[in-house]
């Protein structure tokens, strides 16, 4: 899925780290830049999906939204100050082109968590813009998408692998351990994977059957939370098996993401 750039303004490298930390934990890449020259010239050539923050001082904010806006404007623009915003301050960043702000009040997990709303929002642009294209007002084409039943039972992921895709087109975004489970299984299914290969050995920490078993609990729940059964079973004495249909491509690609992520062998 590519949608269009998100940015993110800042003013305090300190807190962006946090920032940082938190957005992998949600799969969101966050590439810092130093000038708006920079910022511009990655835009351009970069995936949606990266979020690019950019260090930007109170006396800059509103050229920057407005530069940022000549060139993308469809973009989400967020801003993240280190003290505390006033209202009227506040009002006007978002009256001049910001999409969300936030001060020294915010957790880092509310920025991430706007991050995801403008894409979720720059992913309906596009199937809108799909739609017109084919000669159907936007409405119209959402509503037949949603009498459409899907003609497969298909799972797969998305953004290398941190978006899984259910049969029923509900998307659901997955932590760094959801992730490592749902790809190491989604590579091999139907056969049956042993706990400690779901979760192997990192630096430092020790993985125990115990935490697969969570994270699987977890992701269920998710899934049963939108009328949906994630249909990974539990082999009793050998660990767990995704037991529904994944595309060839999806299986290779989660190969390959797997290798690269040196996280599976």
């Amino acid at each position: 899925m590519t949608v269009e750039q998100t940015f993110l303004l800042h003013d305090d490298k300190a807190s962006l780290r946090q920032i940082v930390l938190e957005s992998e934990q949600w799969g969101v890449r966050v590439q810092t830049v130093e000038t708006m020259e920079k910022c511009l010239s990655l835009a351009h050539i970069a995936a949606g999906e990266m979020v690019l923050a950019l260090l930007c001082h109170a006396d800059n904010v509103f050229l920057h939204i407005n530069r940022l806006r000549m060139d993308f404007p469809a973009a989400g623009v967020i801003v993240v100050r280190r003290d505390k915003m006033a209202g009227l301050e506040r009002g006007h960043l978002l009256l001049v082109g910001a999409d969300a702000c936030f001060d020294q009040d915010a957790l880092p997990v509310e920025v991430v968590a706007c991050v995801q709303a403008l894409r979720r929002r720059g992913f309906a642009l596009q199937q809108s813009l799909r739609g017109a294209q084919d000669g159907l007002p936007p409405a119209i084409t959402f509503m037949r998408k949603q009498d459409v039943k899907p003609q497969s039972q298909l799972w797969d992921l998305t953004e290398n692998g941190w978006t899984m895709m259910t049969p029923k087109g509900h998307s659901v975004m997955l932590t760094r351990g959801e992730r490592r489970i749902v790809q190491v299984l989604f590579s091999v299914c139907p056969e049956t994977v042993e706990r400690d290969r779901l979760f192997p050995l990192e630096e430092g920490r020790e993985a125990t059957a115990r935490s697969v078993d969570v994270l699987i609990s977890r992701l269920k729940r998710k899934l049963t939370a939108m009328g949906e059964e994630l249909p990974i079973r539990s082999v009793r004495g050998e660990g767990y098996a995704f037991v529904g249909k994944v595309p060839a491509a999806c299986q290779e690609l989660t190969r390959v993401s797997l290798s690269n992520d040196e996280v599976y062998e």
